[in-house]
């Protein structure tokens, strides 16, 4: 634990109502047990853990390792902040404050206490290298680290934002059960859209796209495997595109998507996995990226796999 000298807390007080805020009150105490220096950097407003996490990034100090407690959210912004600074591989640990906690679910992180896990980050010589997406597109560039919805699961996170049951969930963590709440309310509301996907010189078209979800682990929700066979070790991204189906049949896909992920057998499910791909949708749909809106867009978007520097104590098996 001697080679670090100080940790860099980038903390979103308000991420799972108080989780995060109650996570780094433990590790902040242990901090002051072993007499290692610290300082905390508390989030505000939108945006803050992009402008934080590059500032620190660009200091670029020996022995100083940068933690961020917080969501998913919380984690995406901080990844984008050090991927815009002058030091773009900089490591970023990680302790999980957040309702849903998809990232740390598909990296299959174990240590849950953060004691615990502020312990093996500290005690980590090297960071580890965990796949991640880039988007691009005409007015978009960002980094997601669980994945990038389109449509049924973007209005999903939506309706679920701005449900007023979500932080009377939240505080008797069932974040989960209010995003299956939502979805809910989001099956009466989601209408079909035309998509197109360019990969390997193909093309495919649909015109009654209804779930698309660019993804790089199994995750998104709070728990729900959209793609159980997606790997955030293996550079390459997965694509699930569920076209629109009601009735019986939808509810006998969804039960499968919630259960046991073998709705990507459906014949109404489509699944590509490659290093890069393009989507193009229309009309405007809601979006959603590592579980904050992304607002009504048609969507251009070019995705790719990339990768970054964590300290964290995760192993590819």
């Amino acid at each position: 634990m001697s080679k670090t000298n100080k940790i860099e807390i980038i903390l979103n007080y308000h991420a799972g109502n108080g989780h995060a805020k109650s996570a780094c009150r433990k590790v902040t105490n242990f901090l002051d047990s072993i007499n290692l220096n610290y300082e905390v950097h508390t989030t505000r407003s939108d945006g803050d853990g992009i402008r934080i996490a590059k500032e620190l990034a660009n200091q670029q100090l020996s022995n100083v390792k940068i933690v961020v407690i917080g969501g998913d959210g919380t984690l995406n912004q901080c990844v984008n902040g050090v991927k815009q600074s002058n030091f773009p591989n900089t490591p970023l640990g990680y302790i999980p404050g957040g309702s849903g906690n998809d990232f740390s679910r598909g990296i299959k992180l174990k240590i849950k206490d953060p004691v615990r896990l502020i312990q093996a980050i500290l005690s980590m010589e090297k960071p580890r290298t965990i796949d991640i997406g880039q988007a691009t597109g005409p007015n978009f560039s960002h980094y997601f680290i669980n994945n990038i919805g389109i449509g049924f699961d973007a209005s999903t996170v939506y309706y679920t934002n701005h449900s007023a049951r979500k932080e009377f969930l939240n505080k008797l963590r069932l974040g989960t059960l209010s995003y299956l709440t939502n979805l809910l309310k989001a099956i009466t509301r989601q209408p079909a859209f035309k998509l197109d996907v360019d990969y390997a010189a193909q093309q495919k078209h649909f015109d009654s796209a209804y779930i698309v979800v660019a993804t790089n682990h199994p995750y998104f929700g709070g728990g729900f495997a959209i793609d159980p066979t997606a790997n955030p070790f293996n550079h390459h991204l997965n694509l699930v595109v569920v076209k629109k189906i009601t009735g019986l049949t939808f509810a006998k896909l969804l039960t499968k998507l919630l259960t046991d992920g073998s709705h990507l057998q459906d014949k109404n499910v489509w699944h590509i996995e490659r290093t890069d791909f393009t989507l193009q949708s229309s009309p405007k749909q809601f979006g959603q990226m590592d579980g904050e809106e992304l607002n009504k867009h048609n969507f251009d978007l070019h995705f790719q796999v990339n990768q970054h520097l964590f300290w964290l104590p995760v192993n590819e098996d």
